[in-house]
């Protein structure tokens, strides 16, 4: 038996939890971002089990961005516009979520099965037209960059002050 690895974030009201497994992260939402931008960025959602007052409060997805240079030299992190893993915390909390983010694009083992599945079932898709080939080809391309990701390669590019 595996032992699930989990990390916390501690916030004022809460105790966010992740629970590594498969079926707790999600990645969707690719886009290119437009002609002059060489991007492409996407979302990686978690899902967070919630206590309050040691009590289980539910649980909630949350989100980070990634963008990624097209060269895929370089991950930036992002703070999406909803959901964000970022949203109403203070600068030690989000240092928390930011240490989670880190360990799941660096170390986990769980995160990089879950882009080798993806990465199988791409290449598994029947994709007829030229704009789904090149499409195909440049998620691909992501996913194959994120099984290989080191601490240098990552930008945080979060606010840290406290916007009340």
């Amino acid at each position: 038996m595996n032992m699930l690895e989990s990390k916390v974030i501690q916030t004022r009201f809460e105790k966010e939890i992740f629970i590594e497994e498969k079926s707790n992260i999600n990645i969707n939402g690719f886009r290119s971002l437009d002609k002059n931008t060489p991007f492409i960025e996407f979302m990686i959602g978690l899902d967070l089990i919630r206590i309050r007052d040691n009590e289980y409060y539910g649980t909630k997805k949350n989100y980070v961005s990634i963008r990624i240079s097209e060269d895929l030299q370089s991950l930036f992190v992002l703070e999406p516009d909803v959901q964000s893993i970022f949203a109403i915390k203070n600068k030690q909390e989000k240092e928390a979520a930011i240490e989670l983010i880190h360990y799941l694009l660096v170390d986990s083992q769980t995160f990089k099965q879950v882009v080798s599945e993806m990465i199988g079932n791409l290449k598994k898709e029947n994709v007829v037209n030229v704009f789904e080939v090149k499409e195909v080809k440049a998620k691909l391309a992501v996913l194959e960059r994120l099984l290989n990701v080191s601490d240098e390669d990552i930008k945080f590019t979060i606010r840290m002050e406290h916007i009340a």
